[in-house]
């Protein structure tokens, strides 16, 4: 669970699926899950009412900008918790995108982190050098990173 009063919270409906128990509704000022399938958004939509859904697909550098947009419309980014499957490097370069898109907008606070969950697979190492190329600086401006790597992948759209 994230510490209460965080601020704005952004997680993708696959983050949702893999590790609910990351985000409730109280847990945040204000929740949005962004995402592109349809069952997942539903069953957030469901599990946080008072969430804001953004249809977004992070393959669309249009999309990530309209998901960056309703970010900063709700103030900044306290937290971003991101998952994808290992398997998939279109996945993994995507969750980067979305992460350099995304970071402008995150507000530099004590609660400031990026949480990425990943079912395991072979694109797996490309996104542990991202972050290892990353984490450092992010470090240094007071955001935290942290890389979960699932033994199980979730279960792709």
């Amino acid at each position: 669970m994230m510490p209460d009063g965080c601020g704005v919270v952004l997680l993708n409906d696959l983050a949702l699926q893999a590790l609910p128990e990351l985000v409730s509704a109280s847990d945040a000022a204000h929740v949005i899950v962004a995402g592109r399938s349809l069952v997942r958004m539903t069953l957030a939509d469901l599990a946080l009412p008072e969430a804001q859904m953004v249809w977004t697909d992070f393959r669309q550098s249009a999309s990530l900008c309209a998901l960056h947009t309703a970010v900063q419309r709700a103030g900044g980014l306290d937290r971003m918790i991101l998952a994808a499957d290992g398997a998939s490097g279109e996945e993994m370069f995507a969750l980067m995108c979305a992460i350099l898109t995304l970071l402008p907008a995150m507000r530099r606070t004590d609660t400031a982190s990026v949480h990425l969950i990943i079912g395991a697979g072979e694109a797996v190492p490309s996104l542990e050098q991202f972050v290892a190329r990353m984490a450092p600086k992010l470090r240094t401006e007071g955001i935290a990173v942290t890389l979960q790597i699932l033994t199980r992948r979730p279960e792709p759209a």
